[in-house]
């Protein structure tokens, strides 16, 4: 009975090893230029032992010797067979030109359980992506961030107190890690935007608001098992069941919205955040004025949790956005250099699929459902459109130099339709955080300041690993 039991299991095991072998074979049986694959972790090995980040591992496979001379190449991000686009002309297509067979992204949640995350503009897939991207899209156009300035400028204020507040040396500076100093500026704006509420984590930097963003990025076994079927195995999501938040993040969510708009409501203030946008699409909600998406229970705390998580002497509006062309070009060139979103990805959405029309001298369709990739770190740092990548050198977004980029091969925001929706917020976010530091302070690396920048493998956007170091020393002129 055993030697049949062990037959059997032997037998199975080999059919497994035969299957794999096919499975990985997929690029090469078709003649596409691929990165050779490793049975069972595909292309991503160094990402699963976390020797490395999303960013970094798609930068490796953009910069593999077999991907080097080509437009495209076929990569397995675990078992999942893909494409990772190099040439910019390609990117160009699928991000923007032919949009409409690319226009979903490949990772989702379980959209009947996962209300908040399917809602999401990240996850949520075309038809519901369109219709909360036609609401929104308006509300963050120049003229209603324009509206937004003051309660921007009115944290910056905040940002100085708190950094006047701190204990400095003789020399009359102080050595901060600028990476939660930015977070906790980042979580004050936020609130105040997304909720009309003082979340005062500069003031405290363990209050509530401050530490729910802390703690729906912590790496529980649950979460980080639902983040792996939404971006390994979306096809699995509704019967894992999965979550993009925690249960304590969505009840903090949940009841933060319902008490912001309800206190606005009873106080009838205006403030030109997003809490009054809400209350405006609600009632037109009510009146049977607005799409089907509004009438779902968790559309307004997805929107408010997504944008949580993202994202004398004052100077105006206008200044900081028309003006000060040299801040602009640093912002612009650190982005290069640092981009908030590393890679990209959309599945192929087209029911007959995708001719990539004898790009690379192959004649390949891609097949609905396939997810392709793009490097944003590795196009950000390709010697073809940045000579000398890894030097910072602002001068390259000067006006003149400007006109020289090759369209598409800077995509800190992404591009096309699903590009970031908040990016002139943003922006505006960092501008002002950096004014508010910079008239007051002389920045300088301190022996804490890391030589170079290492992120950490854990995190899915570029994370400094340890944190960033730097001494800040009092202006005296100021």
């Amino acid at each position: 009975m055993l030697s049949v039991l062990l037959a059997v299991v032997l037998v199975l095991l080999g059919a497994a090893y035969l299957w794999l072998r096919r499975h990985f074979r997929y690029w090469q049986d078709r003649d596409v230029p691929h990165v050779p694959p490793t049975l069972l972790v595909g292309n991503i090995f160094d990402l699963l032992r976390y020797r490395c980040c999303f960013g970094e591992q798609f930068e490796r496979l953009y910069n593999h010797a077999a991907s080097r001379s080509e437009d495209f190449v076929g990569i397995h991000v675990l078992h999942n067979h893909a494409l990772l686009l190099r040439e910019p002309a390609l990117i160009q297509r699928v991000l923007v030109s032919d949009f409409s067979a690319f226009a979903s992204r490949f990772e989702r949640t379980d959209p009947v359980r996962d209300g908040m995350g399917s809602l999401n503009l990240f996850f949520a897939q075309y038809e519901v992506w369109k219709e909360i991207h036609q609401i929104f899209s308006p509300l963050f156009a120049h003229g209603k961030v324009k509206q937004m300035y003051p309660l921007l400028e009115e944290v910056g204020c905040k940002l100085e107190a708190h950094m006047a507040a701190l204990k400095y040396a003789e020399d009359d500076s102080v050595i901060i890690e600028v990476k939660e100093l930015c977070a906790l500026h980042t979580t004050d704006i936020i609130a105040s935007i997304a909720f009309g509420i003082e979340a005062n984590s500069l003031a405290n930097p363990q209050a509530e608001f401050r530490r729910m963003c802390k703690e729906v990025n912590e790496p529980r076994f649950k979460r980080v098992f639902h983040l792996f079927t939404m971006f390994f195995f979306p096809q699995r999501a509704e019967l894992i069941r999965t979550h993009l938040y925690s249960a304590e993040y969505e009840k903090f969510m949940r009841a933060s919205t319902e008490y912001a708009i309800a206190e606005r409501l009873r106080s009838g203030a205006q403030r030109n955040d997003l809490i009054d946008i809400f209350i405006s699409l609600k009632q037109q909600t009510a009146s049977g004025a607005r799409a089907e998406v509004l009438r779902q229970p968790d559309f307004f705390v997805a929107q408010a949790a997504f944008l949580l998580l993202k994202g004398g002497g004052a100077l105006n509006y206008e200044a900081i956005c028309n003006e000060l062309p040299y801040m602009r070009m640093v912002v612009d060139e650190v982005l290069r250099l640092y981009p908030p979103t590393s890679f990209l990805d959309r599945r192929c959405t087209a029911a007959q699929g995708y001719s990539l029309a004898q790009t690379n001298g192959v004649d390949f369709r891609v097949p609905q459902g396939m997810p392709v990739y793009i490097s944003v770190l590795g196009l950000h740092r390709d010697a073809r459109f940045w000579p000398q990548p890894l030097v910072f050198d602002p001068e390259r977004f000067s006006p003149e130099n400007r006109k020289l980029h090759t369209p598409m091969s800077y995509l800190p925001f992404g591009a096309g339709p699903r590009g970031c929706i908040g990016t002139l917020l943003g922006l505006l976010e960092v501008k002002t955080g950096l004014i508010h530091i910079l008239k007051n302070y002389r920045v300088e690396p301190c022996a804490l300041t890391l030589p170079e920048m290492k992120f950490d493998a854990k995190a899915f956007v570029l994370t400094a690993d340890g944190g960033t170091y730097l001494r800040f020393v009092k202006d005296k002129l100021c």
